[in-house]
């Protein structure tokens, strides 16, 4: 059975269309009713993101994380993604056990480098730096979760010397790890580390999927691991009443945010960007976005669901300023039409 998610990275801009801009207190309230509506419409996961000084409000997504786990029952809770470089994983550690024992085991961490180089210098550290940093925080982590009375020695953080992470992660043998990446490169690592995957189109062109996903099972298998590898892919989705409906609504928003995220990461105005294709192409079989009617919509995330050789499908849709009524309709009929559907699709093992 596919799993399936769903994500806030808890981006906070004006309406593209109204030009108004709701204050943090209320977009606060919407990410909250949003994540609450995701158990009893049959999501098995949250994810929340973690951004800092622009205009992403979510810092901290443990802590949306761990009120979750108060309203919920069988929820995995997840981040989407932790920006590892820029921690301690000895804090982490044992932020995302104590989120692991209070759910009573369901925990996920995701872990990425992400997309804005100046925060690297807010943080006083260096971009370059950013994969080195990460590799020695994914490993670090993974000893601090099965290993007692640790001694360990790395580049970024001080020796331990005999150190017992407490408390000890309910999951055995520890709390599941998802590194994104975004070309084949970046799949070695947690292939060899035996880690899991998580990926979005937004990020690259359909037919890189393919090459990403070849390279991770051939790291893992000359790797021996006797464990299963677990792929997630996320996508954006808007589900309207009719095909047109659908496009002419998403049309208004995602690229006007498209083109603010990519000035982000490329250090450009928005009106500079150039969007590729795979995003402004709605509705074309290489476009990365689920929009239209509720079948066309399950049939995008079949077709992103087989590229990608996923058992979970992730649903991103509260961005770019729609209004939450919008954002709330398409949810419930992504629940009620889509939902059930793509829980059928077949995973690949």
């Amino acid at each position: 059975m596919m799993e399936q998610g769903l994500c806030t990275l808890g981006d906070h801009v004006a309406d593209p269309v109204t030009g108004i801009r709701t204050s943090q207190a209320e977009r606060h309230q919407n990410i909250r009713e949003y994540l609450q509506m995701a158990e009893p419409l049959g999501f098995d996961a949250i994810v929340v993101g973690e951004h800092h000084f622009s205009d992403f409000i979510v810092s901290v997504p443990q802590i949306f994380l761990g009120w979750m786990a108060g309203q919920t029952k069988k929820m995995r809770l997840a981040t989407g993604v932790t920006l590892l470089p820029h921690h301690d994983a000895v804090r982490l550690a044992e932020d995302f056990a104590t989120l692991d024992v209070v759910s009573e085991g369901r925990a996920e961490i995701w872990v990425g480098k992400g997309v804005e180089p100046k925060v690297y210098d807010y943080f006083g550290q260096r971009a370059d730096e950013a994969a080195d940093r990460q590799q020695e925080g994914l490993e670090l982590l993974v000893k601090l979760w099965t290993e007692q009375d640790l001694h360990w020695q790395g580049q970024y953080r001080p020796p331990l010397a005999g150190v017992t992470l407490e408390p000890r992660t309910v999951q055995n043998p520890h709390v599941p790890i998802y590194v994104s990446c975004s070309n084949p490169a970046s799949a070695v690592v947690p292939a060899k580390l035996g880690l899991n995957l998580v990926m979005t189109g937004l990020a690259f062109d359909l037919d890189q999927l393919q090459p990403m996903i070849s390279t991770y099972k051939e790291e893992w298998d000359k790797a021996g691991h006797k464990h299963q590898p677990r792929i997630t892919m996320l996508a954006h989705v808007h589900v309207g009443e009719t095909s047109q409906e659908a496009i002419s609504h998403l049309q208004k928003y995602q690229f006007d945010f498209q083109r603010w995220v990519f000035s982000k990461r490329f250090g450009m105005a928005p009106d500079e960007v150039q969007l590729p294709p795979r995003i402004t192409d709605l509705g074309d079989p290489h476009c990365v976005i689920a929009v239209g009617s509720a079948s066309q919509v399950q049939d995008k995330i079949a077709q992103l669901c087989e590229l990608s050789e996923c058992d979970r499908f992730v649903y991103q849709g509260d961005y770019g300023g729609q209004p939450w009524s919008v954002v709330k309709d398409s949810l419930q009929r992504y629940g009620a039409d889509v939902l059930p559907l793509v829980k059928q699709l077949p995973v690949q093992v």
